[in-house]
């Protein structure tokens, strides 16, 4: 990706937005449970559906089956993310 001019700008919001989810996870979990976690989670689910976009939008630089997989592995992450933060806001 970093040889394209578009990919490198592609890879820099990937990184970020990846790097965010887990940073709001674990921001969130460092909180406690409850309300304060699932705010944290939602945002966390802001950042995956981002990196999602940004795979998308990098699919002509990257191979086909890589993105495929990346995106079949954002798509776990997002579900897992909506589930706990449900289960979170209810606490």
């Amino acid at each position: 990706m970093l040889a394209d001019p578009r990919g490198k700008s592609i890879a820099q919001q990937l990184t970020r937005s990846a790097g965010s989810i887990a940073a709001n996870i674990e921001e969130g979990y460092g909180r406690g449970y409850g309300k304060d976690y699932a705010r944290f989670l939602r945002i966390a689910l802001g950042s995956a559906r981002e990196t999602k976009g940004w795979y998308f939008r990098g699919r002509q630089i990257l191979d086909e089956a890589v993105v495929a997989h990346r995106l079949d592995l954002i798509d776990d992450i997002i579900a897992g993310l909506v589930i706990t933060a449900e289960q979170q806001r209810r606490k």
